[in-house]
């Protein structure tokens, strides 16, 4: 198998608490995490095996793990890695934006739901807006762009949040994706109730705003779109993970803080990589690993059992 993107989570914690991400009630606190230079020695073991390109850091929340910026650095370094970029709630990014950028970091992706500070708060359970939109605007000043906004949409919500989603993206010049909810540990009847498919919204959008196809990169789970919103250029990303899924283009695998590789996000499956080369060596840990990768198949749906923050998003 080949893969290009490694997904590499170094946190299961966070300091938010969506409720699309974490059940009511998760515990705050993890095992112990592996420590970053651990995972780095298997991103470093995985790149040259697998042919990864590029390296995004995920968590629960990245940014809460002390010492990230020397993560970044030496996985900057690594052979054969051309990007490394990150997926952040963006609360912790104002004070760090410019450090990150200076170790190499290339860019974010800013989790950011909605514009309205009560409906950020009770999607959050208590967070402040304020603080991600400082630390968007102190990536755009660090130049770490493209600046991606990742938009969970939900039905209670989304006529409300979209059109001013829309306004903040396109005054800022930053790409806007809307993401469909799936279900993550989270309750049941609250992901379905609140489910809506991308292209509701697309068709929405579309009878305001003159819109278009983009070429999307291989391997993208977003279809591109340049919209003309209110005069303005605008790039809008459509994932579809349960309405029109991606499986068929998928180039990644993901690597947890413990060192446990999945192949997908909702395979129940994992490979604890780090096991089998402590305790097996490199020869044998490659050949379990291939031999795991090669058994990796479409999900039946895009649902699991297990929160967002543990599987890395």
């Amino acid at each position: 198998m080949k893969a290009r993107l490694l997904r590499l989570s170094v946190t299961d914690r966070c300091n938010f608490r969506c409720r699309y991400c974490m059940p009511e009630g998760a515990a705050r606190r993890e095992s112990a995490p592996l420590p970053l230079d651990e995972l780095a020695g298997l991103a470093d073991w995985l790149a040259p095996r697998l042919g990864i390109e590029r390296v995004k850091l995920t968590g629960g929340e990245p940014l809460v793990r002390k010492g990230i910026e020397r993560l970044v650095e030496r996985l900057a370094a690594t052979p054969g890695v051309r990007e490394v970029s990150l997926t952040t709630n963006g609360s912790l990014l104002e004070p760090l934006a410019g450090t990150l950028k200076a170790a190499g970091l290339a860019r974010v992706n800013v989790s950011l739901d909605s514009l309205d500070g009560a409906r950020f708060a009770c999607l959050t359970r208590g967070a402040r807006l304020g603080a991600t939109l400082s630390g968007i605007d102190a990536a755009l000043a660090a130049g770490l762009t493209p600046l991606k906004l990742n938009v969970v949409l939900r039905r209670s919500a989304w006529r409300d949040d979209v059109p001013l989603l829309l306004d903040y993206s396109a005054a800022r010049r930053v790409e806007l994706r809307f993401i469909e909810l799936m279900r993550t540990g989270t309750g049941q009847a609250w992901a379905d109730a609140e489910f809506v498919p991308v292209s509701e919204v697309q068709r929405w959008i579309g009878e305001r705003a003159p819109m278009a196809p983009l070429a999307t990169p291989p391997g993208d789970p977003a279809r591109r779109w340049r919209v003309e919103w209110r005069g303005g250029p605008l790039t809008v990303g459509w994932i579809t993970p349960r309405s029109l899924p991606f499986c068929d283009s998928c180039e990644r695998v993901r690597l947890d803080a413990r060192g446990r590789l999945r192949r997908c996000l909702m395979d129940p499956l994992p490979f604890d990589l780090g096991e089998a080369r402590r305790h097996r060596g490199d020869r044998s840990a490659w050949v379990e690993m291939s031999e795991y990768l090669a058994a990796k198949r479409a999900p039946e749906a895009m649902d699991s059992s297990l929160s967002m923050n543990a599987l890395g998003g």
